[in-house]
This record gives structure tokens, C-alpha cells and sequence, in this order.
């Protein structure tokens, strides 16, 4: 890479830090089209097809935990990627929450927990129209 796309690739990820926040560094580091694939087959049951949380509706009473809304903006603001890679990688209990939330680290790789984060930004960024409910 040339020293000045090296420059403009730097500035490109500084201002989506500044304009999008913590996203930008998650796409920069994995593929949001797999990380899709990998969270609906190890993710979706608990946390909904996008990212509402508890997907198994009625069927299933929900877990005595609260799961969070990984498809609200303003939650995943405040969760650094590391984090989300952490608890993801490690469990819940590794970060401090819920043993409910397994390890990924037997059934993933580290680029493809990244491609799960990356997902995971994607579906905060939805943009909600007040007075419409998107599901």
C-alpha cells in the first residue's frame, strides 16, 4: 500500500470513528455478509433474527436474564468492539455477565468472531422512523 492510501485509509477510518463511532473500526476488521451466516446459526435463538433479542417467542419462556437489544444504536454505542469480541470469544461470565452467554471460542475463529461483530454493527445501524415499528 502506498504511503498515501495508507493516509486516505487512515482518514477514511478516523472519520467513520468520529461520524459512526466504534463501527467503523468492527467493518475494518471483519465481513458483516458472513458474520450474518455465523450469527444466525450460533446466535439468533437467544438474541432474535436481528438482533431484537429472545427469538424463540412463545414457544420457549426467555432465560432469567436480561438480553439486550443488539439491534439499538444507542446500547451498542457504549460497547466497545473488544468487549463485544471478549464476551463473544470468552462467555458471559468472562466480561462479568450471565454464565447463559457460551463461549464461542470452540465453534469460531477470531476473524470469524470479528465478522460477527461487524454483523452486530450493521444491525444497530438501522435507522428507526418514529411512529414505525421495523420487525
Amino acid at each position: 500500500m502506498s504511503p498515501a492510501t495508507d493516509i486516505g485509509l487512515r482518514a477514511a477510518v478516523a472519520w467513520g470513528i468520529i461520524a459512526f463511532g466504534a463501527p467503523a473500526v468492527a467493518a475494518e476488521r471483519g465481513d458483516a455478509a458472513r458474520g450474518q451466516a455465523l450469527y444466525v446459526e450460533y446466535c439468533s435463538q437467544c438474541h432474535g433474527g436481528r438482533g431484537e433479542g429472545w427469538g424463540w417467542g412463545e414457544k420457549i419462556p426467555p432465560p432469567p436474564v436480561p438480553i439486550p437489544d443488539l439491534s439499538n444504536a444507542e446500547h451498542m454505542r457504549q460497547l466497545p468492539d473488544q468487549y463485544l469480541f471478549e464476551i463473544i470469544k470468552e462467555g458471559g461470565e468472562a466480561v462479568g455477565k450471565t454464565r447463559f452467554m457460551p463461549a464461542a471460542e470452540r465453534v469460531m475463529s477470531d476473524e470469524r468472531i470479528w465478522d460477527v461483530i461487524a454483523y452486530l454493527r450493521s444491525l444497530s445501524r438501522r435507522v428507526e422512523v418514529p411512529g414505525k415499528q421495523e420487525r
